[in-house]
């Protein structure tokens, strides 16, 4: 029944025969009779051609729901064999939003690749919701987020913490209104900020300074939103991009004023023309942690890295249950 899964797998993937064919090195007619033969055994179609891209029928969803499972218990059998070996092989995928898979994990996953050769490392970014979905069908072995996720279903392990913090336009006359409360970059890679005694921005200084604030769904804008609003402050909004990174790109250009996360700034090793704020402690602090499936065979890959990012104690006593 699950010959030729792979070649399933891949138009499912593809939504394409032509893609899938090129995709598999194989031609379309080959693919195509491979496909046939599989729907033959099953006497019921999986793809309903008649659609454009091609979809699935309702046993075709129940088909890939199965190998899916089958591919994960392929790869934690692979996992428990290396384990049983001691041999630090095979691989490891990650995923990120755009801002951590910029920022944040390229740091991590170079120095795992640099004790670890060996281990054949992807880096997958995408949304929150793409990656948990992903992260829950086993296609990812890791993910890093701010999120809170279900303990019931995800195993967390807490990294580090950040704060948001505002980004300003060096070249706006504004800055000169807010002298004491500005921060370079240099104070935000040295922790100024978490100093306690220094003052958080009141907004109302920023007058009508055009605004880039996120898209409602991101965690960023949430925040950014309930520091306005605690302070009766109205952001005079000009564009909502989808990703942080954007938004700091955009500042960078003078386009306007965005809430961004200090870790970004403290990974930049070149100057940007922005001045930086500090926001309301409490709003401004979110935890980063690394998620991996609670039923989900931890390969000794897996425990490495999450080792290397959180700290063998740490480690060991989420493990331990302390």
């Amino acid at each position: 029944m699950f010959d030729g899964k792979e070649y399933v797998y891949t138009v499912y993937e593809e939504k394409s025969f032509s893609k899938a064919a090129q995709k598999l090195y194989i031609s379309q007619p080959a693919l195509s009779t491979a496909i046939k033969k599989v729907e033959k055994k099953l006497g019921r179609p999986i793809f309903d051609r008649s659609t454009n891209p091609i979809s699935l029928t309702p046993s075709g969803e129940i088909y890939i729901a199965a190998i899916e499972k089958l591919f994960a218990l392929e790869q934690n059998t692979l996992d428990e064999m290396n384990n049983l070996s001691g041999l630090l092989a095979g691989k490891l995928s990650v995923g990120g939003t755009n801002f951590f898979a910029s920022f944040i994990l390229p740091g991590l996953l170079g120095e795992f690749s640099r004790k670890y050769p060996q281990i054949k490392i992807s880096l997958t970014e995408g949304t929150t919701v793409q990656l948990t979905e992903r992260l829950l069908s086993e296609e990812l072995d890791l993910m890093v987020d701010n999120s809170e996720f279900d303990a019931k279903i995800f195993e967390q392990f807490p990294y580090q913490e950040e704060r948001i913090i505002l980004a300003v336009p060096k070249a706006s006359p504004i800055n000169e209104k807010m002298v004491a409360f500005v921060l370079t970059g240099e104070d935000i890679k040295e922790g100024r900020h978490l100093d306690q005694s220094f003052p958080e921005l009141p907004l109302a200084l920023l007058e009508s300074t055009p605004f880039i604030m996120l898209k409602e769904e991101n965690n960023i804008y949430k925040r950014g939103a309930r520091m306005c609003s605690i302070q009766n402050y109205v952001p005079n909004i000009v564009l909502k991009p989808d990703s942080v990174v954007s938004a700091f790109n955009m500042a960078c250009s003078g386009v306007g004023a965005t809430f961004i996360p200090d870790g970004l700034i403290k990974n930049l090793n070149y100057d940007v023309p922005l001045c930086y704020y500090k926001m309301n402690e409490e709003l401004a602090l979110r935890r980063l942690y690394l998620y991996k499936k609670r039923n989900k065979y931890m390969s000794r890959a897996m425990e490495e890295f999450i080792r290397l990012t959180v700290g063998d104690e740490k480690f060991e006593e989420i493990q331990n249950g302390v």
